[in-house]
């Protein structure tokens, strides 16, 4: 039995070597008779995948510096990039693309409360991602964004049927995993299980009877992204205040220079441009401000040297015992140019946004992208507003809750003094 077993299994091998050859033989039999190399027709064929797979990157390339220009025109640029993947060997990247589309428009109903800049930056960002995959580069985690939470709070007086769950509406909710938490005055409890994902841009959390135990204890819940806090609501009891509010102001009075990285072409410009975008955006995580730099400088002719890269740094920290509500300054500055000399080029962000002045770095003598294409970043004050950390309601998510009609009266009465403390004008 075993001798016969050995003797098959040899068979097989020896039958498999055969087929093997014979098929080699058919495949290079008609680059024989055709008189060229094998050498040749493999490189010819090679050529032809790394001319696919360079036309696909230009065409995600065009769709990202449609978006850098006008974030709002995602769906137009998503629609002509598909059209544009047409060969059979683009068919991944142009579902991902048509797959993307069906995708943010699907998240641009009333229910969102998320507006179309938004968007389009999400938008930017997949693309960007989808890129890097077919280029084998470092892909960045998908951060799922929130953009509004209905009832902003949770009054334990309104009548449970008022108040038996949570909406949460904004992007990316299925993507990775977000926890939910509840905050007691001695524990805290992982309720991610209340969590129900409807739609990657809406999710709700049970709060009935069967779902999150609320009780008289039950300071705030805190949706959790990587062990980030990215959203609290405040459960509002009988005696919790109104959370004391504050404006602060941060002057940074240094400046921030970035040499973004050589990512196409030779390194050098030539006196070819380059266009250049750049684009900074301050973010708040509630405890600190984010700040991302991005720029990038492209040859205005082939072979399309270009520097491409994001900075991204924390700008400001809250001080201890408050949290930064909102972000008062304006949230982005840009610029966009063409260089047309070795000299630095100043482009002015404006008193509104995070930069006051970008100063570039283009064109020089010698290799540019990687080495000496930059931007050297000056920057306005930046405004935020604080609320106090403490078993408390921010005012804003009252008024919210008034608006929406679901805060009891009771409460309305009990609160309204501290409200109006809040807005007296100070001397």
């Amino acid at each position: 039995m075993s001798a016969t077993t050995t003797s098959s299994f040899h068979g097989v091998k020896t039958n498999h070597r055969i087929g093997k050859l014979l098929l080699w033989g058919m495949l290079i039999a008609p680059l024989l008779i055709s008189g060229c190399s094998i050498g040749d027709k493999i490189d010819k064929a090679t050529d032809k995948v790394s001319d696919i797979a360079g036309d696909t990157v230009a065409t995600l390339d065009n769709a990202i510096d449609a978006l850098d220009r006008n974030s709002s025109s995602w769906q137009a640029v998503l629609q002509d990039t598909t059209s544009k993947l047409t060969k059979d060997a683009q068919s991944t990247v142009r579902n991902e693309v048509s797959d993307l589309l069906n995708r943010s428009v699907a998240a641009t109903g009333d229910e969102l409360r998320c507006n179309m800049d938004f968007i389009g930056t999400r938008v930017r960002q997949a693309l960007a991602r989808i890129r890097a995959r077919l280029m084998h580069q470092a892909v960045p985690p998908v951060e799922p964004a929130l953009c509004h939470v209905v009832p902003a709070a949770v009054d334990m007086a309104l009548d449970p049927g008022r108040r038996n769950k949570l909406e949460f509406f904004g992007y990316d909710f299925d993507t990775t995993p977000i926890k939910v938490t509840l905050h007691d005055t001695s524990r805290t409890q992982d309720v991610s299980a209340e969590l129900d994902r409807l739609t990657h841009y809406h999710m709700t959390l049970n709060l009935g009877a069967n779902g999150v135990p609320l009780s008289k204890a039950s300071d705030k819940l805190t949706l959790e992204w990587q062990n980030r806090p990215i959203s609290s609501i405040a459960v509002i009891q009988p005696a919790t205040p109104v959370c004391r509010e504050k404006i602060d102001t941060y002057a940074r009075d240094t400046y921030l220079s970035f040499t973004p990285p050589h990512t196409r072409g030779d390194k050098e410009f030539a006196g070819h441009g380059p266009e250049v975008w750049a684009r900074a955006n301050w973010s708040s995580d509630g405890t600190h401000v984010k700040l991302k730099l991005w720029m990038k400088a492209r040859e205005t002719r082939s072979d399309w040297t270009t520097a491409e890269g994001e900075r991204n740094e924390t700008y400001y920290t809250a001080p201890p015992g408050w949290r930064i509500d909102s972000i008062v300054s304006g949230l982005e500055s840009s610029a966009h140019y063409v260089d047309t000399d070795h000299n630095d080029d100043r482009q002015g962000g404006g008193p509104n946004g995070p930069v006051k002045e970008f100063k570039f770095r283009g064109d020089h003598d010698g290799d540019d992208a990687g080495s000496y294409t930059g931007v050297d970043v000056t920057f306005n004050p930046l405004v935020v507003k604080l609320v106090e950390v403490a078993n408390c309601a921010p005012a804003s998510a009252v008024k919210s809750l008034q608006v929406k009609d679901l805060i009891a009266p009771a409460t309305i009465k009990r609160l309204q003094p501290m409200m109006l403390k809040l807005q007296a004008p100070k001397p």
